[in-house]
Order: C-alpha cells, then sequence, then structure tokens
C-alpha cells in the first residue's frame, strides 16, 4: 500500500489540498500527511519491535558514557554558584 497512489478526482478536494499547502507553506502531499495524522490522533504508535529496538540504543549509549573516564571531582552548588546563587 506505501507506493498506492492515489487519484483525485474531485475539483472541490483539490483546491482545498491545493490551499491548505499554500497556507501551511508545505508540498502538498507532506500538507495532506499532517492533516490525516492529526484526524487520525498523531503520528503511528511505534511497534513493540521499534521501542526495543530503542530501548537498546539507549542503553548502548549510556553504557559509553559510563565507560568514560571521570576527571577531578564532581562539581559541586558552591563550585558553580557565588553566595548570592549566581552562576560563577
Amino acid at each position: 500500500m506505501a507506493d498506492t497512489t492515489i487519484l483525485i478526482e474531485n475539483p472541490e478536494v483539490v483546491r482545498d489540498i491545493q490551499r491548505l499547502a499554500q497556507r501551511t507553506g508545505k508540498p502538498a502531499a507532506e500538507a495532506v500527511a499532517e492533516a490525516v495524522r492529526a484526524r487520525l490522533g498523531g503520528p503511528p504508535q511505534p511497534t513493540e519491535a521499534q521501542i526495543e529496538e530503542r530501548r537498546r540504543k539507549v542503553a548502548r549509549t549510556l553504557a559509553e558514557i559510563d565507560a568514560l573516564p571521570h576527571l577531578g571531582e564532581p562539581l559541586t552548588d558552591d563550585d558553580l554558584y557565588d553566595e548570592d546563587g549566581m552562576p560563577r
């Protein structure tokens, strides 16, 4: 279905699509896609497989961050702010 071409033969609908594209400043296909998604309630929900892949990517990124060397002592509020709470 992703390669399906949709032919719209209703001139009023075509004019409305053209007005929507002009009003949004986007190509007609993009303007229609956004309007359809808004009507359907937003973008499609990710599948469980997509969610799991995102979790794996986050875990890999966190592991990379955790593997970075720790240089010096962590900064405290006293290091960052003066007695009036202003940044140093």
